[in-house]
């Protein structure tokens, strides 16, 4: 019945709007919640800044910054590396005034590169170097150890008497929470660590081998959140590395 056909194309064509006004509708409301959570954010300039400066926005540009301002005090005991070096309090876990920390939350294995001049400037006695962790996120280990070996190379050319300590990359908890890290990565970049090492004559401080959990994770007693360390953790690192400070 051709009345009945139409009948039918009009009740069609009436859904295929509804459905696509309720389609407008429901991507007009995710759009303004979007724009509604940047602002609260920060704004769209601030959310470009973070993902320009490794999604730590201005902390990781300050307190390099801050770096540069510091009196330059030869040779103390420097710690280098990322957050989880940035955020022990060095100085008064090992009980002596000659530790410097600079550590950078955020920081990579290319960003330890860029900053090395304002380190060998300090003409350390010792270097302790603990970085990559945070590379994994966006790039294989390859990438890292060949990182790694310009970060060695430079510190051997502009800092000859600094004795060097490699540290390796501790493990990450993923069951704790996911951190796009994962360990077996991890483990392939300390054996590249340890070739590194014999390479360049340089002590290689097995951090892992006292963090790991018996499935190879981070303690759970260690951390909060899967991959940065707690008081505890920190204390059992210094045990680590008491013999090497003295």
């Amino acid at each position: 019945c051709p009345k009945a056909e139409i009948n039918r194309a009009t009740k069609i064509n009436t859904m295929h709007k509804k459905a696509l006004l309720l389609s407008v509708l429901f991507n007009l409301i995710l759009v303004a919640g979007i724009f509604f959570l940047i602002q609260k954010l920060g704004g769209f300039n601030y959310m470009l800044f973070k993902m320009k400066n490794r999604g730590v926005a201005g902390v990781y540009e300050h307190r390099k910054d801050l770096f540069t301002k510091l009196p330059v005090e030869e040779g103390k005991i420097v710690f280098l590396g990322n957050s989880i070096t940035a955020q022990c309090e060095w100085g008064e876990l090992l009980g002596r005034n000659d530790v410097l920390n600079r550590g950078i939350p955020g920081d990579m294995t290319i960003g330890i590169l860029e900053r090395l001049p304002a380190i060998t400037q300090l003409k350390p006695s010792k270097i302790f170097l603990l970085i990559g962790v945070n590379d994994l996120i966006s790039h294989p280990p390859d990438y890292i150890l060949s990182n790694y070996k310009k970060i060695l190379s430079r510190l051997q050319k502009d800092a000859p008497s600094t004795k060097v300590y490699i540290q390796s990359i501790l493990p990450v908890n993923n069951s704790v929470r996911k951190t796009s890290v994962f360990n077996k990565d991890i483990h392939t970049i300390n054996e590249g660590l340890q070739l590194l090492a014999k390479d360049f004559q340089l002590e290689y401080i097995d951090l892992h081998s006292f963090f790991k959990n018996e499935k190879g994770n981070l303690k759970i007693q260690h951390t909060n959140d899967g991959i940065h360390l707690n008081g505890a953790a920190y204390l059992a690192w210094k045990n680590v590395l008491e013999k090497h400070i003295k």
